[in-house]
């Protein structure tokens, strides 16, 4: 799932999850209703990035990968009724797909959507307009983790992915296609209380590379907290009251209005058949630790 900021009215930012029972993809709104939804065969991981240039302007993308389908699917953000509307050419074929995540090169502003697997096989694809206002996709690299992986997020300005080995660890990597991976396993299975099946990853951003990585630690229902700079030293763990199995979560430190003034914290829960999604503010849980986590709307996604 992930958070879209709307450009000039934080209160009307929504949230963007994917059902892979349902095999849709929803639009919901802060206060909890559904704007859309849109029939997705078995939908993965979705993400969302600003100012892809397409069709002559910039537009905010939502991307995912189709599981049966081994593709990955693009919609574009109508900010007046924040509304989806597919805009990927229908050919960015990909090898057997489990998870993904966006990526947008401070080094060369260009766009990426890397795609996990069970296999372990991971593949970058890079995003550009076709000429004909469409998205079409070209591999650019591939390369094994040899374990089954779901879980990915990209650290724009470190120029990173992290990508979650669900019996290993968090992988860190380069996110540059030239750059020659696999990189390292930075966080650990059976450290801190991490124990198997890393499922969601999202990042709390700060100014000057400062923040946290945030990793659901799905079979004991709660989630763990680490810098995001530097080592990656572990802070702490913080569990939220409904939030069971989580496999999808993102977070933001954005200013969303009256309702989550400073940012908040959504996440899935497979506590019961509805699965719903949870929102929390971000102090909630910032003040649970000690000491408390950085509290700051400081840092601004569009830019």
């Amino acid at each position: 799932m992930c958070v879209w900021v709307h450009p000039a009215e934080p209160a009307l930012s929504t949230i963007i999850a994917s059902d892979k029972e349902a095999d849709k993809l929803f639009v919901y709104g802060l206060d909890g209703k559904a704007l859309q939804a849109i029939w997705a065969k078995h939908p993965g991981n979705v993400d969302v990035r600003y100012g892809f240039p397409l069709g002559g302007e910039k537009v905010d993308i939502i991307a995912f990968n189709a599981r049966d389908d081994s593709k990955i699917l693009v919609y574009k953000v109508a900010i007046t009724t924040r509304q989806l509307e597919r805009v990927d050419n229908d050919a960015i074929s990909t090898g057997e797909n489990y998870g993904g995540t966006l990526y947008r090169s401070v080094r060369t502003g260009r766009f990426y959507f890397v795609t996990t697997s069970k296999s372990g096989l991971i593949e970058q694809y890079e995003l550009t307009d076709d000429g004909k206002a469409k998205v079409q996709g070209r591999k650019v690299r591939s390369w094994t983790t040899g374990g089954q992986c779901e879980a990915a997020v990209a650290d724009d300005e470190a120029g990173v992915i992290y990508i979650g080995e669900e019996d290993k660890g968090v992988w860190e990597v380069s996110a540059e296609p030239d750059d020659a991976p696999p990189g390292r396993v930075t966080i650990t299975l059976g450290k801190n209380g991490l124990v198997g099946d890393i499922e969601g990853l999202a990042i709390y951003y700060q100014p000057e590379g400062k923040g946290f990585l945030l990793v659901s630690n799905q079979s004991r229902d709660n989630f763990k907290v680490y810098q995001r700079e530097g080592k990656h030293e572990f802070i702490g763990t913080f569990a939220i009251s409904g939030a069971k199995d989580t496999d999808g979560l993102d977070v933001t430190n954005v200013n969303l209005g009256p309702r989550f003034p400073n940012g908040l914290f959504t996440c899935h829960s497979a506590q019961d058949n509805r699965c719903p999604i949870l929102l929390t503010p971000w102090p909630a849980i910032a003040k649970a630790f000690q000491p408390e986590l950085t509290i700051s709307t400081a840092w601004n996604p569009r830019k």
